[in-house]
């Protein structure tokens, strides 16, 4: 029994070991990112703003991954946002917070963003531009920190009991954030394609907790999805979002399908369910990820799981992330106007 449990221990231990190293060669420069990219709007993209059938919108977006090993890095994000028709121009507002608790790294990051986005309709196509104002609030937890000075040589280890040595290093950083980005959309027969630009971090934040000038670097974000109407209860939704962030690099490719099962007087307006991959096609692969989901009312409900397929599965028994967002739009009071033709006489 001893030593079953020694054997257990060295093995957490070394699942510990393996996912540090993982992180310290990912974890520079690099954001949150949703495998649901497209249900985080404001997240995505400052011109998402604004960017759905109805007058207002609320969303709720919730990540946990690695919780297979105990180290869990937590997000979870509201936002909302609402359409404003001023001197015959479509404006919207809104804004977001995001929360993110980064694991065993004892980092946590709070995120406040005013939202703002102009629509254009020009020649069939809509033009949106979008821009977020806000900042960025990072704290560290000392207490879960070590550094090479707290190491104790007596015990073979680090303590967090020793002085650090550290005389330049805070534990606390606020500093502001700017956003922008573009999105062009047109509906040609059966097709509806949407394609997005974002430029995150254009004011380069100060990102270090030393004393010094390190700076967040612009991250670039394209993304696209193209519905294609098969009939009048079926549809599906091709995607793909690439991300790069100085080294770090990131791409989603999937599609989902739609389907209206129970009718237009049915509550549950449809059902819908998809597959996607994240950092890689069939080859360099970081996840495979399931969605399904609901539109009940004017409620999207939709949940998503990561099968973990990198080089840390076997660490992780293929466990990645769980994701669960909730979106809930109102109902549009704004008349449409039709032209009819008739004959003169």
């Amino acid at each position: 029994m001893i030593q079953k449990n020694y054997r257990d221990f060295i093995k957490k231990i070394f699942l510990v070991i393996l996912l540090v190293n993982f992180f310290s060669l990912h974890i520079d420069a690099q954001d949150i990112h949703f495998t649901m990219f497209n249900s985080c709007p404001l997240y995505l993209n400052p011109a998402n703003t604004g960017n759905f059938y109805g007058d207002w919108r609320v969303a709720l977006n919730y990540r946990n991954q690695w919780n297979a090993l105990q180290l869990p890095f937590v997000t979870a994000t509201v936002s909302g946002d609402k359409k404003i028709y001023l001197l015959n121009q479509d404006f919207s507002i809104g804004g977001i917070f995001i929360n993110d608790e980064s694991g065993a790294l004892a980092l946590s990051v709070n995120k406040i963003y005013g939202s703002f986005s102009y629509r254009k309709y020009i020649n069939r196509n809509f033009i949106y531009a979008g821009i977020q104002v806000g900042y960025v609030f990072k704290s560290l937890d000392m207490s879960k920190v070590t550094l090479p000075s707290q190491y104790n040589h007596s015990i073979g280890g680090f303590d967090s009991q020793l002085p650090t040595n550290e005389t330049n290093m805070g534990e606390r950083i606020a500093t502001p954030d700017i956003n922008f980005g573009f999105l062009w959309q047109r509906k040609i027969k059966i097709f509806e394609p949407e394609v997005g630009l974002a430029f995150a971090h254009l004011n380069n934040p100060k990102e270090s907790f030393f004393d010094d000038n390190q700076r967040l670097p612009i991250r670039i974000t394209l993304h696209g999805n193209i519905k294609v109407k098969i009939s009048d209860e079926l549809y599906l939704q091709p995607q793909l979002l690439l991300m790069n962030h100085k080294k770090s690099r990131e791409t989603i490719i999937g599609t989902h399908a739609g389907f209206k099962a129970f009718g237009n007087k049915s509550r549950v307006k449809e059902l819908f369910a998809g597959i996607y991959f994240r950092s890689g096609f069939l080859t360099n692969a970081d996840a495979l990820a399931l969605m399904a989901g609901v539109n009940v009312a004017r409620f999207d409900v939709a949940l998503c799981y990561d099968l973990n397929v990198s080089a840390l599965s076997k660490a992780t028994n293929y466990n990645g992330a769980f994701e669960i967002s909730i979106i809930y739009k109102s109902i549009s009071t704004v008349l449409n106007s039709y032209s009819i033709p008739c004959e003169r006489f």
